[in-house]
């Protein structure tokens, strides 16, 4: 890279390359590198934003995300941590928005963006709308991490 100092796909490379190898910091430092060459790279946003997640960083996640879905508005990892990001800094309205463009895409994998939403939507005491949510999540992820929480979720709204 002492050829090539701003090649933001280089750095962007080292960062996946050290975050495989365990070296979180060395990862973070090598992405921040590529965003400030091309603030506009929403991978190595994303790839940023991965670190941030796992350091509950929310808002840093939260503005790595949200640049990154300017960018690429469509994709369903970035908008599942970001309705995550949300719900964790209590943007419940925010949360539920993102969470809810992942069902008009196809998001395999990505079923827990519905119980994110549903959680949002009780905090906004919306039980109906948190309801249906939560069915969607156990319609699509019927054995997902989630599912005993939404069936829980699912009985205590149908007997407040």
């Amino acid at each position: 890279m002492q050829q090539y100092p701003d090649y933001d796909q280089a750095y962007n490379g080292l960062g996946i390359a050290l975050s495989s190898a365990g070296d979180g910091a060395g990862a973070k430092e090598a992405f921040e590198k590529a965003l400030s060459i091309t603030p506009e790279y929403a991978m190595a946003g994303r790839n940023l934003a991965r670190i941030t997640l796992a350091e509950h960083d929310w808002k840093r996640s939260d503005d790595l995300l949200r640049k990154s879905l300017q960018i690429e508005p469509v994709n369903a990892w970035a908008l599942t941590n970001a309705a995550y990001s949300e719900l964790q800094l209590h943007d419940f309205p925010s949360a539920i928005n993102n969470a809810q463009k992942v069902h008009n895409i196809p998001h395999t994998g990505y079923e827990n963006a519905h119980f994110i939403a549903a959680i949002a939507l009780e905090q906004l005491g919306k039980p109906a709308d948190a309801r249906a949510e939560y069915d969607l999540y156990l319609k699509e992820a019927p054995t997902g991490p989630n599912a005993a929480r939404a069936q829980q979720a699912v009985s205590r709204l149908a007997h407040p």
